[in-house]
């Protein structure tokens, strides 16, 4: 199974709707009588985002920030959210309480409380699927698809390393995507959970657009350099960073430069064209074998 191929099946044969946000973004929205309604959905599972023996309040934490990010990339902030939790069979009482004790503690900033959900039992790991129910943060959401020929592209933080420990602790950044909205609303959003290149070009796709992107100025964390190899190469592929990468239009990406507040850093990586892809890096075109993460 090819994740990309998947979806573009599913895109191409999922009847009109009605949907505000067409399928393939970071979240579903919906429109309920008063109120427009963010919806988002994601799993993380034994043996692919977690090794077994994990602390079960990390992996309820984990599960519980990747729909926080989800949301953040869309602009939007938590309501609640309902939990499916497939246990090994046999499992102890105290596993799914630790769990449920990570969702919550990963949400208590804000006031996200368990609706409901569903458990189960297998033969296999632990499985936590988390449906979470948010709201615009400003007048409406913001999608992959707005980025305009000529925007800015930026990204929060620092990229790559995550996997010596930070894909277990991520930060969902909607303090940044609240102050981001107030100062300068941007094009087009998205949290990078699957790679810096792999999560641009999805940008890219949905907003029919082209882009340059310089990877020299890619902000590498401490934690890709003690990883050792080739560290850009990791900050631009290795995922779970859950980081948000924005266009904008330069006069905004200005004003944003003059008003931003808050320590995380914002660095301007590249810029968004009418058609041409193209990744530099020392100045020449560079194109590494593997993007970022795709389930298969």
């Amino acid at each position: 199974m090819d994740e990309r191929i998947f979806h573009a099946w599913l895109r191409h044969t999922e009847p009109a709707n009605g949907a505000v946000v067409p399928l393939g973004d970071d979240a579903a929205v919906i429109d309920v009588p008063g109120e427009r309604v963010v919806v988002c959905t994601d799993s993380v599972a034994e043996g692919t985002h977690f090794l077994a023996g994990t602390d079960p309040a990390v992996v309820g934490a984990k599960a519980a920030a990747r729909n926080l990010s989800d949301l953040a990339a869309m602009g939007a902030k938590p309501l609640g959210m309902l939990v499916a939790l497939v246990l090994p069979r046999g499992c102890a009482d105290e596993v799914p309480q630790a769990i449920t004790r990570g969702l919550r503690e990963a949400c208590a900033t804000w006031n996200c409380p368990v609706l409901g959900g569903d458990t189960s039992t297998h033969d296999g790991g632990i499985i936590v699927n988390v449906t979470m129910l948010g709201v615009p943060m400003g007048e409406r959401v913001v999608t992959r698809s707005g980025a305009n020929a000529g925007d800015v592209l930026v990204v929060t933080g620092q990229l790559g390393g995550s996997q010596l420990g930070r894909h277990l602790r991520i930060v969902p950044r909607i303090h940044e995507a609240l102050a981001l909205l107030n100062i300068a609303r941007p094009s087009a959003m998205i949290d990078i959970s699957d790679g810096l290149l792999l999560d641009l070009e999805r940008l890219a796709d949905a907003s029919a657009c082209g882009y340059e992107l310089n990877v020299n100025l890619v902000p590498v964390h401490a934690d890709a350099v003690l990883g050792g190899g080739d560290i850009v190469l990791r900050a631009c592929t290795e995922g779970e960073d859950f980081e948000l990468l924005f266009a904008l239009c330069p006069e905004a990406w200005t004003e944003l430069q003059r008003a931003w507040s808050l320590p995380t850093a914002l660095t301007q990586v590249g810029h968004i064209t009418a058609n041409a892809r193209c990744v530099l890096r020392d100045g020449k075109p560079w194109k590494p074998m593997e993007q970022g993460h795709v389930h298969r």
